[in-house]
């Protein structure tokens, strides 16, 4: 059989192998899913066409061939690698392909013999790394993993014999028979092909069935722990099919209701609801029918006809087809809340206190700014006062975060986020932070001048903190841009739009050098647009 046949039967092997890695992958319970599997094939069978076309001079041709084989030889070992129970670090990937596909260029100006050798040294170097893997987490009981690592060590060793051949001998390579070595290397590239394609797969089967078996024993184990949970749990909890019919429940829900978990066993769930609640029982078993999922309190009777009230976290169980097969509650005791609506209201009270205030900072958060600014600015059309913004961002902070660490970031916000509240005194007056590095006052009845200054003294106080900042282009230490604006009450203009006229403006004052202030009134701003700021940022 003559090298340009046994090249051809390579790519087509390549090639076909390839696509039942292609169909096993979307097989379903697929066990052969491994990453750089079907690339490494692919690519050796694109670099054994190539080669089958190549002329007998090292050309363009013979040096994109060999690229795509030392791609698939290296993507083959990293498969190895992974079927060994090993990962491949994106780093080691990346800089791998890089370095073949450099090395490979650079053969392309050796010539002959030079540029062949340097492709076999690195054939050499992966086969081996295959063997070594395999050797690492060698399971002796399965003889055809053994197999498998000799063969890709002998094959290996078959490659760095002919590099050195051709490296360190150049003249005596090129005296043999200009097919001998060719032959010879074939020869070996056939044999490990069928090796390795049999193998692989299973090894891989091997490393699914493990797999298979650890998350069977996982799902038995969490099976019996959620049994028990159930069974032991504070709430009741209760399962039922399509029609509604308890399936199961557990021992919690029956004593409170003062039956036993076998009496409740097959009983319809509308039986437990008195007659004022059956519209409740009603609405709730449509809302589980359409898939949906609700939190809700009713009362159920109990054994000895008394009403006893839960709170009920309800779950439609939907089968893969879309089908309604039942649903899940878990009911909650909550007849002693009943008793405690006035401790109840104070925690919604602290609870609502607490949604205001940005967990960071301690200061408002965005949801209180939008509240308050909506409020302050509907009060102008009663007062025909004016209300000012201020929006100010911190300069670089996305550059300090990368350089200090998001601990540091973390504790610069809350450095500013005090600064800011020094800085804004009166009760009427809010600082908050808007989002990011990013934080906005709001000033009612403060004319444009007196924001200004506030402006500044918090754009002094951030100054004073010196707070180093050796990635900002603008100062050694921490600053900020500001925007300030000052409106009237208009029905034309929006919340919204308030807080875009100080977001332009803050944004001028980034483009003209950051540490700065810019303001105006919302009468000025109607004459500024951002073909202004574009003018300012090219200048």
């Amino acid at each position: 059989m003559d090298l340009r046949t046994i090249i051809l039967m390579l790519a087509v092997g390549s090639f076909l192998y390839g696509l039942l890695l292609i169909i096993l992958r979307f097989k379903k319970n697929n066990p052969h899913k491994v990453p750089f599997w079907i690339t490494a094939k692919m690519l050796q069978a694109v670099g054994s066409f190539l080669l089958f076309y190549r002329t007998s001079t090292y050309d363009v041709l013979t040096m994109v061939a060999n690229t795509a084989l030392l791609l698939g030889c290296a993507y083959e070992a990293w498969v190895i690698r992974i079927l060994s129970g090993q990962l491949v670090g994106r780093k080691l990937h990346i800089l791998a392909s890089i370095g073949i596909i450099l090395v490979c260029f650079i053969t392309l100006f050796l010539g002959e013999p030079y540029g062949t050798g340097l492709v076999f040294l690195l054939q050499s170097i992966f086969y081996i790394l295959s063997s070594l893997f395999l050797f690492r987490k060698l399971d002796m009981k399965f003889s055809l993993q053994l197999l498998l690592a000799i063969s890709y060590c002998m094959t290996g060793l078959v490659f760095l014999i002919s590099a050195i051949l051709c490296l360190g001998f150049p003249e005596y390579a090129l005296k043999l028979e200009s097919d001998a070595i060719s032959d010879i290397i074939a020869g070996v590239s056939f044999y490990i092909f069928l090796v390795s394609g049999f193998i692989l797969l299973m090894i891989s089967k091997e490393r699914s069935d493990k797999q298979l078996l650890e998350i069977q024993k996982a799902l038995k184990e969490s099976e019996i722990r959620f049994q028990k949970i159930v069974e032991t749990a504070i709430e009741g909890i209760l399962i039922f099919d399509e029609h509604y019919n308890i399936t199961f429940a557990n021992e919690n829900i029956a004593t409170m209701l003062g039956y036993t978990v076998e009496e409740m066993l097959g009983r319809a769930y509308s039986s437990f609801f008195p007659e004022s609640q059956l519209d409740v029982y009603k609405y709730q078993e449509s809302l589980r029918k359409k898939g949906q999922d609700s939190v809700y309190e009713c009362c159920l009777l109990r054994k000895d006809g008394q009403k006893h009230w839960f709170l009920i976290s309800a779950k439609a169980i939907i089968d893969d087809f879309g089908r309604f097969e039942g649903s899940f509650g878990m009911l909650t005791n909550i007849n002693e809340r009943k008793k405690m609506e006035l401790l109840l209201e104070e925690s919604n009270r602290q609870l609502k206190e607490l949604s205001n205030k940005d967990s960071l900072t301690g200061i408002a958060n965005r949801r209180c700014f939008d509240t308050t600014l909506e409020r302050e600015y509907f009060r102008l059309s009663r007062t025909n006062s004016k209300l000012s913004i201020i929006l100010f961002d911190i300069d670089h902070f996305k550059e300090y975060n990368d350089y200090y660490g998001h601990v540091m970031g973390d504790e610069c916000l809350r450095q500013i986020g005090k600064a800011l509240a020094n800085c804004v005194n009166r009760s009427v007056d809010l600082a908050a932070r808007y989002g990011g590095e990013e934080f906005a006052c709001i000033l009612p009845d403060t004319d444009i001048h007196s924001a200004v200054k506030i402006a500044e003294r918090i754009r002094q106080k951030i100054q004073d903190l010196k707070i180093e900042h050796k990635k900002s282009t603008v100062s050694e230490f921490v600053t900020a841009s500001f925007g300030v604006t000052t409106v009237r009450y208009s029905p034309e203009v929006s919340p919204v739009e308030i807080i875009a006229m100080a977001d332009k403006l803050l944004y001028k004052a980034k483009v003209s050098g950051r540490n700065r202030i810019e303001y105006a009134e919302s009468k000025e701003i109607d004459e500024f647009d951002y073909r202004q700021i574009l003018k300012v940022s090219s200048n």
